[in-house]
Order: C-alpha cells, then sequence, then structure tokens
C-alpha cells in the first residue's frame, strides 16, 4: 500500500508587491493616509472628490500592475474596483456629476470595502491566478 505525499505548497512569487512591505507603503499605505488625512481640513465635496480620484487611481495602479506582474488574484478584482472609483470621484471632482454627500461617502466607502472584499476569493479558493 502506496501513501501519496501531500502537495508542497506553492512557493509565492517573489515579485508580488503585496508580500513586499516598502511596496505597500507606496502603492497602499501612502494614499490611503492621504485620503483619510484629507478629512481633516474639511475640504469641499470636490476637492474631497479630487483627493479621492488620485487616492483610487494610485492603489489601482498597483493592483492592475501587480496582477500583471504575479497574478495575485485580489489584485485582479480589487485593480478595477479601485479604478472605477476613481473614475466615479473624478466625475464629481469635475461637477459631471453631482452626488449628494451622502451618496459620494456611500460609493467612496464601497470601493473601499469591495477592495477589502477582494481578499475573499484568495482565503477561499488561492492566492495566485497562475500556478
Amino acid at each position: 500500500m502506496t501513501h501519496a505525499l501531500p502537495e508542497a505548497a506553492p512557493t509565492p512569487p517573489n515579485n508580488d508587491w503585496a508580500r513586499q512591505p516598502i511596496m505597500i507603503l507606496w502603492w497602499w499605505g501612502l494614499p490611503i493616509a492621504v485620503g483619510v488625512l484629507a478629512n481633516v481640513p474639511h475640504l469641499s465635496q470636490r476637492q474631497d472628490a479630487a483627493v479621492w480620484a488620485v487616492v483610487f487611481a494610485w492603489m489601482g495602479t498597483g493592483c492592475v500592475l501587480n496582477a500583471l506582474r504575479c497574478h495575485r488574484v485580489h489584485c485582479y478584482i480589487s485593480g478595477p474596483v479601485l479604478l472605477l472609483g476613481a473614475i466615479f470621484a473624478a466625475l464629481a471632482m469635475s461637477g459631471v456629476i453631482e452626488p449628494s454627500a451622502r451618496t459620494f461617502s456611500l460609493v467612496s466607502n464601497g470601493t473601499l470595502l469591495l477592495a477589502l472584499l477582494s481578499f475573499a476569493p484568495e482565503i477561499l479558493w488561492r492566492r495566485y491566478a497562475c500556478p
């Protein structure tokens, strides 16, 4: 009777920015800090939207680039979500749409929540889309 050896856990790619503390700070920590600190001076809604457009675009770009680098499942989901949040914020900033403060807050917070929830497939399935 032969016993199959358990499969070894796949080695994470060395090029995954989400596993490198300095890159986490650069792509995601710094923008979140800027977004949170922008609430301190009580900016107008258009100024707030400008800050969040940049923050979401910066983080979304980091996620898209990281997805292309290492095929991180979370980044495949959160990249487009964050870029959609950036588009919404840019439209609000430019006056193309004029959401209420409540709507702007719901969409901004919803964008962050969806980006956070995009870790769920990694927990339930696997971290990298390609072996």
